[in-house]
């Protein structure tokens, strides 16, 4: 009985994965010309590593499906200007108890602070302001 359970829920995660669109965190950068959007992004079981944006560069993306036993969240660490002295550590996504296919979250850096949208073809709107070193 345990193994024809076991069994089930192998399948079931494999064939949830199959037919699931992936979910997307997409981060762009808006801050103006010559400003980098540096990033690190890690969740649970990836580590994406220290990374650079570019002014209205292809925006990043990361896709991903939800765990089935896990709640499956993805933190970043944005940062930007001379020093890299603005900064904020975003949640930008967090799963719901239910497994989702699908999820967009848009997370666009600007200079007066950092904007949050959960589609592509919403404008983004002002969530978050940057903190200081200084």
């Amino acid at each position: 009985m345990k193994l024809l359970t076991l069994f089930l829920l192998v399948t079931t995660y494999f064939r949830l994965h199959e037919t699931c669109e992936y979910n997307r965190v997409v981060l762009h950068n808006e801050l103006g010309p010559g400003r980098l959007l540096e990033f690190h992004c890690s969740s649970m079981y990836d580590d994406l590593g220290v990374r650079n944006l570019t002014f209205n560069a292809t925006p990043f993306v990361i896709k991903f499906h939800d765990d089935l036993y896990y709640i499956t969240y993805w933190n970043c660490l944005l940062r930007q200007g001379v020093d890299m002295e603005y900064f904020y550590n975003v949640e930008v996504y967090k799963a719901a108890w239910l497994f989702r296919c699908g999820q967009i979250r848009v997370w666009t850096a600007k200079l007066d602070g950092i904007y949050f949208s959960r589609s592509l073809d919403t404008p983004p709107v002002l969530a978050l302001h940057w903190n200081s070193y200084k």
